[in-house]
């Protein structure tokens, strides 16, 4: 059977012979349909930003570098909604150089902080130690601000800004409900200022308070009282703190650091009511004069003594962690009771002690047995060279004899 031309064809088909311009119109459709792929890419990008929020989460979580999470944001309005509720923290970083922080007037600073808290609802961690207040600017907008921080820093606010008052502290606290940790380190925070911690803040679990020297133990009481969940509290070098406000203290607090604190007797008894500690760090009371080391005035008497660590270990059977450096009033009994008593023990710290002597040291090797490592400073204890490498034979690898 003999094949139709192309005329022919299209004579079956239309009864019209193609003209010319027929052809050239027929062509430029073929080129369009040649080109229906990148109607397709483009339809594709379309159904790309169009995903659901959640499904632009999981992007957004499996990207690694910082500059690709930076400019994830860049591609529409949608994207960088998921890029600002992923933005967990700021400033955290810079707490210690206030050198990164942009080099703006304190007043427009502030400002910058408010709008970043409001733009970024899912911060869980920030830092506003050594910024300026920002409470003024911000007491209008408060209501704005996210609520799911989780660790808050406000270290050193009176060495790089105003002071923060007691009032404009509360209001700070109150932005915060979540808080489960919060570092004063160095403010100038009172007992009314712990209450209203307590008061906003009751699901804390980790409170750093060290340098904070208007504090008393009213406040630590107020704190302890009302949040049942703290388990971790630093007081070093609150020179107001006796010890009295931990009487009562909840069971779950298991590490206290408490370095040149005037404890007193009661203050002892009080710290380990709760029954639970497991990590405890003590250093001999220091007088207010120190040089940039911190070490003693050496004509300072300790309150750490005998009685003070007979205490501790009676009333602390799961300690895990013990530090008594420069506590140079503990004798026989104490390291006998530290023996006894103090069976979970792993680290012992007892840098200073002078009057840590071969029988003392016998005990705690006797008793102590899970203990992995003890730390002596060479020069001030009373042991002999060969108690200790006794220590070191039965115990090898346990004793670090520091300079």
């Amino acid at each position: 059977m003999m094949s139709l031309s192309p005329n022919d064809r299209y004579k079956q088909g239309s009864g019209k012979i193609p003209t010319p311009k027929t052809l050239r119109k027929e062509a430029e459709k073929n080129d369009h349909d040649d080109e229906r792929p990148c109607k397709i890419r483009r339809n594709s990008s379309s159904f790309i930003t169009s995903l659901p929020d959640d499904c632009l989460n999981l992007i957004f979580k499996c990207l690694k570098t910082k500059d690709d999470r930076s400019s994830f944001g860049l591609t529409c309005h949608q994207w960088l909604h998921i890029q600002n509720n992923n933005h967990e923290l700021l400033w955290c970083d810079n707490k210690y150089d206030p050198g990164k922080y942009p080099k703006i007037s304190p007043q427009s600073l502030a400002i910058v902080t408010c709008r970043l808290l409001i733009r970024f609802q899912h911060l869980k961690y920030l830092s506003l130690g050594r910024l300026p207040r920002i409470t003024d600017v911000a007491i209008l907008k408060s209501h704005s601000f996210g609520s799911n921080v989780q660790k808050l820093y406000l270290d050193n606010c009176y060495d790089y800004s105003p002071d923060y008052t007691d009032t404009q502290l509360s209001l700070i606290f109150s932005w915060f409900p979540r808080l489960t940790f919060i570092s004063l380190d160095s403010s100038d925070i009172t007992d009314k200022g712990l209450e209203a911690l307590a008061k906003c803040c009751s699901s804390l679990k980790t409170v750093n308070l060290p340098w904070c020297c208007s504090i008393t133990d009213s406040g630590i009481s107020f704190l302890l009282q009302n949040c049942r969940e703290l388990s971790s509290l630093t007081i070093d070098y609150c020179s107001n703190i006796t010890g009295i406000g931990f009487q009562g203290c909840a069971q779950t607090l298991t590490y206290l650091e408490a370095r040149g604190c005037e404890l007193a007797p009661e203050g002892f008894r009080a710290i380990v009511s709760g029954g639970r500690l497991e990590y405890l760090y003590l250093l001999t009371s220091i007088s207010p004069e120190l040089d940039e080391d911190y070490e003693l005035n050496e004509d300072y008497e300790g309150c750490i003594n005998t009685e003070a660590v007979i205490t501790i270990s009676e009333g602390c059977p799961f300690l895990k962690e013990l530090s008594l450096s420069k506590c140079e009033e503990v004798e026989l009994d104490g390291w006998k009771a530290i023996g006894l008593n103090c069976k979970e023990l792993n680290e012992l710290v007892v840098m200073g002690c002078q009057k840590l002597c071969d029988m003392g040291l016998q005990a705690i090797c006797d008793g102590c047995n899970k203990l992995s490592e003890f730390e002596i400073d060479r020069a001030k204890n009373s042991c002999s060279s060969f108690a200790l490498e006794l220590f070191e034979r039965k115990k090898p690898g346990v004793l670090f004899l520091l300079p």
